[in-house]
């Protein structure tokens, strides 16, 4: 098990800024049933200036729409934890993917996410939400792929 210090340097080594910390932290407290706290809203205005309270509304219309168009139910981790979960950082990469304009793996994360007929829902909210992130300097980091750039096996012996 990691330590709650160890799991922070994980997450940050992982490329996590404010941007991610900012949507994880209030996905997880609007899941929590906390969504009408005046907290929420003060940390999109920090964020976004003037535009946070338009940005947290646009947060919401994608998460009603992530839920609408969804092929399950997403784990989200409890409020406080620092630990991501693996359907956060798909999110969270979805998103990337929207803002960085790389349409192979916007739609492979909308496939992975969505059913089919409600796809075009997601794409929707999906794109006014990273355009609102990123006119507001909130970019998402694509994560690190960790795929090897060579094919090393071993041969095996007879």
């Amino acid at each position: 098990m990691m330590g709650p210090v160890a799991a922070l340097a994980a997450e940050n080594a992982l490329g996590f800024g404010y941007g991610e910390h900012l949507l994880v932290w209030s996905w997880r407290r609007i899941g929590s049933g906390h969504g009408e706290c005046p907290l929420l809203v003060d940390q999109f205005i920090d964020a976004c200036g003037e535009d946070g309270p338009e940005v947290f509304v646009t947060f919401g219309i994608f998460l009603k729409a992530l839920a609408f168009a969804g092929r399950r139910r997403l784990t989200i981790g409890p409020p406080g934890c620092l630990l991501v979960t693996a359907d956060e950082r798909q999110v969270l990469t979805l998103l990337a993917a929207a803002q960085s304009e790389t349409p192979a793996l916007l739609e492979a994360n909308l496939r992975w996410l969505a059913r089919p007929d409600q796809r075009h829902v997601l794409q929707i909210a999906t794109g006014a939400l990273a355009t609102a992130l990123k006119v507001n300097d909130l970019r998402l980091a694509l994560p690190a792929t960790h795929a090897p750039t060579v094919c090393e096996r071993k041969l095996a012996v007879a």
